[in-house]
């Protein structure tokens, strides 16, 4: 941002007509040092690519960089064929943060969360032939902290993309709301009959317990389960469908993710996130 005239929007006092005039001095140009220390970022930078790639075609492994804002390596790890893992501790503000993907897919939830979650200015994954898959943020921050909750809200939201692409149904419908109602008489109220009534006659019977049953299943299945914390401090997601059906079906939502179709859902989902985040996302892989 340009300030005002003067420092702070302050106006200058003008000089008196007659004041005395002296030559005026050439000013001392520092473009040399910040072109040297451009190229010596930039070198360590590029070098650090290097290594990378060569990992990835000598040992088929993740390798990453922790690069901080003047250049400095802060940190390098080496990984597996599927990951490699930062010590957030070591991120500076504005660091670079930088790993090999042997398979060449854009960044994935666990690389994005790590952005987002500390205070690196950006992440990149870079492949075998040299092609790369970024996001910067637009607006430094300290980021938001709670990486493995974060990590899991992304990981949940890539899956049920996989899961309509699928075409696999996740969605509570009254047929598992009945189900929960059920559990619910059999295991709270003590009706010992509850698992063999019909799905009318529950609803009908939770109408008696202040239960809208005209409402979306998802609505009645929450209020169940409010109704039935203590039952499920122990399995929080019993009754979370969406969960469930991540978990039923992980083999083939991986395998899916895997397949050219699946690297560009990924694609599809780096800019879903990066709107949602206000980052900047940037790849050649497409």
């Amino acid at each position: 941002m340009i300030n005002g005239i003067g420092q702070l929007g302050k106006v200058l006092p003008k000089y008196h007509i007659h004041a005395k005039r002296s030559a005026l001095k050439p000013l001392k140009s520092d473009c040399f040092v910040k072109t040297a220390k451009t190229k010596a970022k930039e070198g360590v930078l590029q070098k650090a690519k290097e290594k990378i790639i060569q990992e990835i075609k000598d040992n088929d492994i993740e390798y990453g960089f922790i690069i901080g804002k003047n250049g400095e390596i802060l940190a390098q790890c080496k990984g597996n064929k599927k990951s490699c893992s930062f010590d957030s501790r070591k991120i500076a503000p504005g660091s670079k943060l930088l790993h090999g993907h042997p398979k060449a897919l854009p960044l994935s939830s666990a690389d994005i969360a790590m952005l987002i979650s500390t205070p690196a200015g950006s992440q990149e994954a870079i492949m075998r032939d040299g092609k790369f898959s970024r996001m910067i943020k637009e607006i430094p921050n300290d980021g938001i902290g709670e990486y493995q909750k974060l990590y899991c809200d992304l990981e949940k939201e890539l899956n049920i993309m996989a899961l309509d692409k699928l075409k696999i149904d996740y969605k509570p419908n009254l047929d598992d709301a009945a189900q929960v109602g059920k559990d619910y008489l059999a295991n709270v109220v003590m009706l010992p009959y509850a698992q063999e009534m019909s799905n009318d006659n529950v609803l009908e019977f939770l109408a008696n317990f202040g239960i809208n049953t005209k409402d979306e299943p998802e609505k009645i299945i929450q209020k169940l389960k409010e109704m039935m914390f203590f039952q499920l401090l122990s399995n929080p997601d019993k009754y979370d469908k969406i969960h469930n059906c991540i978990i039923e079906n992980n083999d083939a939502i991986q395998k899916f993710l895997d397949t050219k179709e699946g690297a560009i859902l990924r694609h599809e989902f780096a800019k879903k996130i990066s709107r949602k985040y206000n980052l900047k996302y940037k790849t050649n892989l497409f």
